[in-house]
């Protein structure tokens, strides 16, 4: 779902990326969502003004608390008793929640790409935790904050919790790099320097919720400042996950294989 003519073509890019790093995490935004984030790249719109139209629909209310129970095992991220996320929305279901964390993330993402094309982002940006808050503050109290527990997604573990800080700042100085690095390389070069410095950092999975479109910000940043432009709307969600899940090490503590991630990222390369 390309953005609109009416929009110049850098900032057609804004929304075009934002989309489709969205979509890789599974939303499947509408033409009123397209809508919106046009006005918002091109200041039609405030975020506040953006994002109050979302929670006025969904008119949520603090999540109720339950007791706890005795020798109930500590889920810190999640409402007592429920599978659900603690949200600063007061979402209290699953589809509340991921509607009003789309909308939102993809609006503070749209304006970090309008930086972007502003000229406005720096080597000093490669921050994981910076960018991470940036997303997913008005989302998650936590956002920006290294988790707290171990992680899994169907049978990939990732890394432990206690090497995820030190992970994070190999990947951060990897990309810092990578930006200083002579950008006359051969796109099959970069291709394979963005495919293991994603699939480290896809391994480590320093947050809770989030990693995927905070690593894709990251991504853009290293190859906009070697001079590039990826198009992530190349790449399918089902091409995504499964490099994603062949990538990660066949024990825990080993050596993540990038090589799944090559072909896509020698595609999306602008």
């Amino acid at each position: 779902m390309p953005a609109n003519d009416r929009l110049p073509q850098r900032l057609r890019h804004c929304v075009d990326q934002t989309i489709a790093a969205e979509a890789l995490e599974g939303w499947r935004p509408d033409a009123a969502h397209l809508d919106a984030l046009v006005a918002l790249v091109n200041d039609d719109v405030t975020f506040g003004d953006y994002l109050s139209a979302y929670r006025s629909r969904h008119l949520v209310q603090s999540a109720p608390e339950t007791a706890p129970r005795p020798y109930r095992r500590r889920t810190p991220y999640l409402i007592p008793g429920t599978t659900l996320l603690r949200n600063n929305f007061g979402a209290a279901t699953h589809r509340e929640l991921a509607d009003l964390e789309f909308v939102s993330t993809a609006g503070r993402m749209v304006r970090w790409h309008r930086r972007l094309a502003d000229g406005d982002i720096g080597v000093d940006d490669l921050d994981v935790r910076a960018i991470h808050r940036a997303l997913f503050a008005d989302v998650y109290e936590w956002a920006g904050d290294f988790r707290v527990t171990e992680l899994r997604l169907g049978d990939d573990v990732f890394a432990r919790r206690s090497s995820v800080q030190r992970r994070t700042r190999q990947v951060e100085a990897t990309a810092r790099a990578l930006v200083a690095t002579d950008p006359s390389h051969h796109d099959d070069a970069l291709a394979s320097q963005l495919a293991r410095l994603y699939a480290d950092y896809n391994y480590a999975h320093p947050f809770r919720e989030g990693n995927g479109r905070t690593g894709m910000v990251m991504l853009h940043i290293v190859t906009t400042l070697r001079g590039r432009l990826l198009d992530l709307a190349t790449i399918t969600r089902e091409e995504w996950c499964a490099a994603s899940s062949e990538s990660m090490p066949p024990r825990r503590g080993g050596s993540t294989d990038h090589r799944p991630f090559i072909p896509l990222f020698v595609r999306a390369l602008v």
